[in-house]
Formats: C-alpha cells, structure tokens, sequence
C-alpha cells in the first residue's frame, strides 16, 4: 500500500443517529466496536474511491466486477442494471405508495432522513451484495481483487467517532495504491435520462451500509 488517505466528514445521516442515541440513553462508544462491518464498509469505501478498476469516480460496487465486465463500458452496464433493479423492486413493493417512494429519494440523497427509508434502503443493498458476493464466487480474479482489497483494509486504523453539535462524525482512512491506468470519469451527460435514477442509487446507496448506521437499524428503536 503506497499510503492511506485519511478521510473526515459526518456520519450519514449523523443528526438522526445522535437523536436515536439520545432517545435510546446510549453512549456512542457504545456502537463503535470494531467488527468485520467495519471492514466491508471500509473495503466498500477503498474501491469507490482509490482502487477501483473501472471508474474514476466509483460507486463501490466495482469490485464485484472484476472478471465478469471486460471494460469500463461494461461495468457501467451493470451497475446500471444492479441499481434499476433495486428500483424496480421498490417501485413494485410500493406502488401506490407515491409519498413514500419520494421520502425514500430524498433520503438517498440525505435531503432527509427518515427511518423507514433507511431501513428499506439498507435492505435493498444487502440483499443486492448478497448476490453478487455469491457471484464471486466463481471467479478467480473477482476472488482475488477481493482478497487484495482486504489485505489493505487489514492495514488501516480503526473508524473513530465524535459527538460534536448535536451531530456525529467520523475520522477513517482508505487503502490507496499508485495507479496510472486511464479510466473512465461517468458523467450525467453521458447517461441517457432514464439511466440517471440508477446510476444515483449507485452513487448513494452505499452510506445505507455504514457500520454505525447499520447497528443502529439493528439494535435500538427509531422513534421516541
């Protein structure tokens, strides 16, 4: 590993987790264990922003496609295809349900933060990894890629996390690696409108794996 980019910003959806906590009379330390979560939303995080094999600016689910995608192109395919079916299925699942579904947009884009947004968010991108990890499975490069992400994640220091104004934020590093291969920068121009939903759920949907986030959803109750 060349270096670690160091990275500080608030956790998602960092007021809404403070609240629950408070609600809750619990400690923040008190979710801060440092488990295999952590490790996968680091890895998640490693690949989005440093080693990802396709994209300059990633969406953390390239790594899944090492070995099934032979270029950018393809990759942007299917991370289109990945995150239109998680629409799909939402669209389906809530489909008279039209306040809704605009609550669980605005919450993708943390223009809000509603629970049960989060919830379904979280759930979507769950079941979406657990297919994809059973993909890899059967691929040697993807297996490997994956195996080489972790390496460098095993190398980092753990998350950290600070109460500050009502808010909660984090201070994490990423694995970073010198890479001089050109790649592919998507823009919105470069999508046709009905592929900009999509590709935003890969862009956000991400934070909805975040370990505090996650333990959250997992262990307290969500309203007073």
């Amino acid at each position: 590993m060349d270096e670690m980019i160091k990275v500080e910003s608030e956790v998602p959806f960092g007021h809404l987790l403070y609240a629950v906590l408070k609600v809750n009379d619990l400690r923040l330390d008190e979710f801060t264990k440092h488990d295999q979560m952590e490790a996968h939303y680091l890895a998640w995080e490693t690949v989005r922003k440093q080693l990802n094999p396709f994209f300059r600016n990633g969406t953390g689910f390239e790594g899944y496609l090492v070995g099934h995608c032979p270029d950018s192109q393809a990759a942007l395919d299917a991370i289109l295809h990945i995150n239109q079916d998680i629409l799909d299925t939402i669209a389906h699942q809530y489909h008279f349900e039209y306040g809704f579904r605009s609550r669980l947009m605005k919450t993708l884009t943390c223009e809000a933060g509603d629970p049960l947004a989060i919830q379904v968010w979280s759930t979507c991108l769950g079941a979406e990894l657990a297919t994809l990890r059973a993909q890899i499975l059967r691929d040697n490069a993807a297996q490997n890629f994956r195996e080489h992400t972790y390496k460098l994640v095993g190398l980092l220091p753990p998350m950290a996390y600070h109460e500050i104004e009502e808010d909660i934020t984090q201070d994490y590093a990423i694995g970073s690696e010198k890479d001089n291969n050109l790649k592919l920068s998507v823009t919105w121009q470069m999508l046709k409108p009905d592929q900009q939903d999509a590709w935003l759920v890969a862009q956000n949907i991400g934070e909805f794996g975040h370990p505090l986030v996650r333990k959250l959803l997992n262990q307290v109750r969500w309203s007073p």
